[in-house]
């Protein structure tokens, strides 16, 4: 195989990872470790706060306990491994961190899980 078919190719494998799409014949999946979050975990914040996170198992739902009321959010869209919100509040889920936020403001964080979590490979 000539240079510029290997190097082809090499571009043809790496767009198609780029965009999640089935991979052609002679291309190896892209994997990255990203943690995996456990269905409940309780993190712990700035000054000792803690930030009751449930999540549904299907991933589509979180809860979140704010002033002893439980608050249920929905999957969102975001650079972070993954983003509950209900229009007013929005939570930040990224490996073993935590954001919660109201209207834009910071409630909790930042927060960390008070246990190290496992990571497995997720390809792309």
């Amino acid at each position: 195989m000539n240079a510029k078919h290997e190097t082809g190719r090499r571009n043809a494998c790496m767009v198609a990872a780029m965009l999640f799409a089935p991979l052609p014949a002679g291309c190896a999946a892209v994997s990255v470790d990203e943690t995996v979050l456990p269905a409940r975990i309780d993190y712990v914040c700035a000054n000792n706060r803690v930030l009751p996170v449930a999540r549904a198992a299907d991933g589509r739902l979180a809860a979140v306990r704010i002033d002893n009321k439980d608050v249920t959010l929905q999957r969102a869209g975001s650079a972070a491994q993954e983003k509950y919100a209900d229009g007013r509040y929005a939570l930040y889920l990224d490996g073993e961190r935590a954001m919660l936020e109201e209207n834009g403001k910071v409630l909790f964080g930042p927060c960390n899980s008070p246990v190290a979590l496992p990571s497995a490979p997720r390809y792309r």
